[in-house]
C-alpha cells in the first residue's frame, strides 16, 4: 500500500456538515473497464446561463448537497489498475458550495475530474458562476479555450448545441436514454492504461493521466490530465489537484435519440 494514498471507509466516516452542505468522504476500490474522444466542428451559440434548459436552475436549491468520494489513485506512482468515483445528489449552485466540495474532494485526482464536470455544468446554468468555478479547478492555460467551447456547446445552435454534454459523463447516461443518468450522479475515473505518469518541469510536479468514463464517445472515455502544483498564481496552491488538459470534455458527445428527451440535471 502506497503511503501517499488517502483512504476513507465507505459509510463509516461521519458526515461533514458545512453551512447546510452535507459532504461525506468515503473510499472503496472501484474498477471498471475503460474503452477516447472525438471532435466535431464548432457552431455558433449565445451566452449560456439563461435558465431555460432543463435543469438550468437559478433558484436556491431546496436539498442538501451530498458528495461521496470512493477509491484511491496514487499521486506519484503509476498503477493502471487504480480507479475512483465521486457520487453526488445534485450539482453545486454557488461558488461557495463549489469551494466546499473542493475542500472535501479536491485533494484527490479523481476529485478534480468530478469538480471539472460540476464546474462545466454550472457554466451551462450561469456563465459567471461557472467561469469562476472553472478558474478554481483549472490551470491558468486551461480556462479560456474551455470557456469558448462551452459557450458554443451550451448555445442556441440546434445542430451544434449539447445541453446534455456534462450529463454524458455520469453513470448510466447513454445517447439512447437521453443522457438521463441514474441517481445519485456518479463520475467514474480510471488511471490511463495507455499513458504513464510524467514529470512536468513547468509545474515541478507529476502529471497524472486519467480517463473519465462516458457513453457519449465511441471509445467509452475521455482523457483528463491533472496535477498538483505550488506554481505561483495557479489555483492548486500545492493543495488541490487541478485540471491541466481535458479537450474531450468540451468536444461534442453523440447527439441524443429523437425518441428520448434529456430531462435535465438537479
Amino acid at each position: 500500500m502506497k503511503t501517499n494514498k488517502i483512504f476513507f471507509r465507505l459509510w463509516i466516516v461521519a458526515a461533514i456538515l458545512i453551512s447546510g452542505l452535507l459532504l461525506t468522504p468515503s473510499c472503496s476500490k472501484d474498477n471498471d473497464d475503460s474503452v477516447g474522444s472525438g471532435n466535431e466542428e464548432p457552431g455558433g451559440g449565445e451566452e449560456p446561463g439563461g435558465g431555460e434548459e432543463p435543469g438550468g436552475g437559478g433558484d436556491e436549491p431546496s436539498t442538501t448537497l451530498e458528495v461521496i468520494i470512493t477509491g484511491s489513485i496514487s499521486h506519484t506512482d503509476y498503477d493502471s489498475s487504480e480507479s475512483g468515483t465521486v457520487s453526488f445528489n445534485r450539482f453545486p449552485a454557488t461558488v461557495a458550495e463549489f469551494q466546499e466540495v473542493r475542500d472535501l474532494i479536491g485533494g484527490e485526482p479523481h476529485g478534480a475530474v468530478a469538480l471539472q464536470v460540476m464546474a462545466y455544468e454550472m457554466y451551462r446554468r450561469n456563465a459567471d458562476i461557472g467561469t469562476e468555478c472553472i478558474k478554481l479547478n483549472s490551470t491558468l492555460n486551461n480556462v479560456n479555450l474551455a470557456v469558448s467551447r462551452l459557450k458554443e456547446l451550451f448555445g442556441k445552435d440546434e445542430y451544434y448545441a449539447r445541453p446534455y454534454q456534462m450529463a454524458a459523463y455520469l453513470k448510466d447516461a447513454t445517447w439512447d436514454n437521453g443522457y438521463n443518468p441514474s441517481k445519485p450522479y456518479t463520475v467514474e475515473v480510471e488511471v490511463s492504461r495507455m499513458h504513464g505518469y510524467q514529470h512536468s518541469n513547468d509545474y515541478q510536479n507529476t502529471i497524472l493521466y486519467l480517463n473519465i468514463l462516458t457513453q457519449g464517445k465511441t471509445a467509452g472515455y475521455d482523457a483528463v490530465e491533472v496535477l498538483k502544483t505550488s506554481k505561483p498564481g495557479e489555483p492548486s496552491e500545492g493543495k488541490y489537484f487541478i485540471v491541466l488538459n481535458c479537450p474531450g470534455l468540451y468536444s461534442q458527445v453523440r447527439a441524443i435519440s429523437f425518441d428520448t428527451p434529456f430531462q435535465g440535471l438537479d
